[in-house]
């Protein structure tokens, strides 16, 4: 290599750090800020400039055990693990026979999956109210995972079903050919093979219920709110308490942080395989 190439290439790659490093410092600043403001006094979050230097305190984390703050993140929690396991439990199968079973039914079926998911969720929100309240199941937990399954539901099935198209087909015919039949060749041979996208499915189902604002809002006051939903209902007529509204927000980052760090390697394996056709 030329030395001029060799310094285009070094200049090449010190820009693409450069602009990396913006970037970077772009998307981690707010969080770094949550992480420092949960820490301050109500006062010291006031102070303009904000001090880099200050008594770090626990109060915030402190009021939300204490005032009973903690059963938002238990609600979020059982919400978006029964939402991933129902969703994985009924768009296998169902996505599945759309991407084998081709029929004009079932292209039409699989469009009309897509375009739910791409309603928008005012556009829904108030026929679930109705159906709620007359089954009256406002305020469970129950109402919040009917409303998120419907959103999770036709999303998952869509992208499952991008990823059944691609696999081949003559594994499965071995199968059946060696005498397995439909159930045990998706379960023994296209689930082993499709777990990455499966695990990214459920990524982002956990994504969207863990941080799904406007149905918590609207279908929960109490007992069934969840962290979203707590942080709004913090916003006072007056003022705002920043520091506990921010160790809500620093904690509910938490479990996503770790759930996407466990699993991130299936993340980038199973979209990038459904992605290529």
């Amino acid at each position: 290599m030329r030395a001029s190439d060799l310094t285009k290439s070094r200049l090449s790659r010190a820009i693409l750090y450069i602009i990396l490093s913006i970037l970077l410092v772009f998307v981690l600043f707010p969080i770094v800020w949550l992480a420092f403001s949960s820490l301050k006094t109500h006062y010291q979050t006031l102070i303009l400039p904000p001090k880099i230097l200050f008594k770090h305190t626990l109060e915030a984390y402190k009021k939300i055990v204490t005032a009973g703050m903690f059963n938002s993140f238990k609600n979020s929690l059982i919400i978006a693990v029964v939402d991933i396991i129902l969703a994985l439990v009924f768009s296998i199968p169902a996505a599945y026979s759309l991407a084998r079973f081709k029929t004009k039914f079932n292209k039409n079926i699989g469009f009309w999956f897509l375009s739910i998911r791409m309603a928008p969720a005012f556009g829904v929100i108030v026929p679930i109210y109705i159906v709620i309240r007359s089954l009256r199941l406002l305020d469970t937990i129950f109402s919040v995972n009917v409303a998120h399954l419907l959103i999770n539901l036709p999303f998952a099935i869509w992208l499952l079903k991008g990823y059944f198209e691609e696999l081949p087909v003559e594994i499965e015919e071995s199968a059946l050919i060696d005498g397995a039949t439909r159930v045990q060749t998706l379960l023994r041979v296209v689930l082993p093979t499709s777990m990455p996208m499966i695990i990214s499915v459920a990524v982002l189902t956990f994504m969207f219920s863990w941080n799904e604002f406007l149905f918590a809002f609207i279908l929960t006051s109490s007992k069934g709110v969840t962290v979203p939903a707590l942080v709004a209902s913090l916003a006072g007529s007056m003022t705002f308490d920043w520091p506990l509204m921010c160790a809500v927000s620093t904690g509910a980052m938490v479990p996503a942080f770790i759930f996407v760090f466990v699993v991130q390697r299936y993340i980038v394996r199973g979209l990038t395989l459904g992605a290529i056709k």
